[in-house]
């Protein structure tokens, strides 16, 4: 029965208005979850058992979910414009390569995920969540696992019932494994970036949102989310310990600054050869710990958790991901 369930994400004109294409993604799980308060009336009343029946009132608190799913090296433009406040595409030659970036003001874009979930009587019920904004996202990989990305949405309200919306999946598309990332730092005064062997990685945002919007205005449903904190970007590798990664411990004792850059190769071509590409940077990055850890029956290993910052002359992060047109931009 798992095999009938499936999530789809689409761009919708406004906020809360259902979007009417939907690309779909081999979500990993199902967190799709709607809220809702109640508001009692409890005051003093001869008799009075309990809170009345007649005096609560359900509320639609909307909710929240996420799509997490193995990076494939085709047809995941629209959950990463979900999930990064810029984005700029260009045609080159066959491909399509599009540059995610942060900026000081989030991308004000929402979006419908439809979660069909199936019954265990047969059939399926589609779930259908809409005003989706992004406020999360992570990156993470390790050795003998794919890339992966986890967006966590906040949605606006969610509606069931109706005829699921077909999603567009890409005719052939691979994951970005384990094989096929590089991992590089640039250190203080170097002028160039070393690659470094890593075991994992991972990078993730906090879009520092404000997601209760609600007002006095014959209406519970809240308004599009807006940004009212400092977005936080963070990360951490783990390696072995060594001469490279006691100077990097070094560099994290004496607070220096560096640059990060992580890049793959994917599988999948177009047709004039070019093949597809995901790329991370971050050029200001400082590590915020730990010490080298010995084990009775390992290597001495390192992690080494990061903050992303802002370096003043550039975007703090930025992501490029390369695939065969036409894979026509649909966020």
């Amino acid at each position: 029965m798992a095999l009938d369930a499936s999530i789809a994400l689409g761009p919708e004109t406004a906020y809360g208005t259902t979007a009417t294409a939907l690309d779909g993604y081999e979500g990993k799980g199902d967190s799709w979850k709607t809220t809702r308060e109640f508001m009692e009336s409890v005051g003093f009343r001869s008799g009075l058992q309990t809170a009345r029946a007649d005096r609560r009132r359900i509320v639609d608190m909307g909710g929240e979910g996420e799509i997490e799913c193995d990076v494939l090296d085709a047809g995941a433009t629209t959950l990463l414009t979900s999930a990064f406040d810029r984005r700029d595409t260009k045609t080159v030659g066959k491909t399509s390569v599009h540059t995610f970036t942060s900026a000081p003001t989030g991308n004000g874009k929402s979006f419908t995920a439809e979660m069909v979930r199936p019954k265990a009587s047969g059939g399926v019920v589609a779930f259908r969540h809409v005003g989706c904004t992004a406020t999360t996202v992570e990156f993470s990989q390790e050795v003998g696992n794919p890339l992966s990305v986890k967006v966590g949405f906040d949605f606006q309200t969610v509606t069931h019932g109706a005829a699921p919306l077909a999603p567009t999946y890409p005719a052939a598309a691979f994951p970005y494994d384990w094989t096929a990332g590089l991992v590089e730092l640039k250190r203080p005064g170097a002028s160039a970036y070393t690659a470094l062997d890593v075991t994992k990685w991972s990078i993730s945002s906090e879009l520092g949102l404000k997601t209760d919007r609600r007002f006095v205005r014959q209406n519970p449903l809240k308004k599009i989310p807006a940004r009212a904190a400092v977005p936080t970007y963070e990360g951490s590798i783990e390696a072995e310990f060594d001469d490279a990664t006691l100077a990097l411990y070094e560099d994290f004792i004496a607070g220096a600054v560096l640059s990060a850059r992580i890049t793959y190769t994917g599988a999948t071509k177009a047709s004039d050869g070019k093949p597809s590409a995901f790329s991370i940077e971050a050029p200001a990055i400082q590590f915020t710990g730990d010490s080298p850890e010995a084990s009775i029956d390992e290597l001495t290993t390192m992690e080494l958790p990061f903050r992303i910052l802002d370096p003043g002359t550039m975007d703090a992060l930025k992501v490029i991901y390369t695939e065969p047109t036409p894979a026509a931009p649909t966020g």
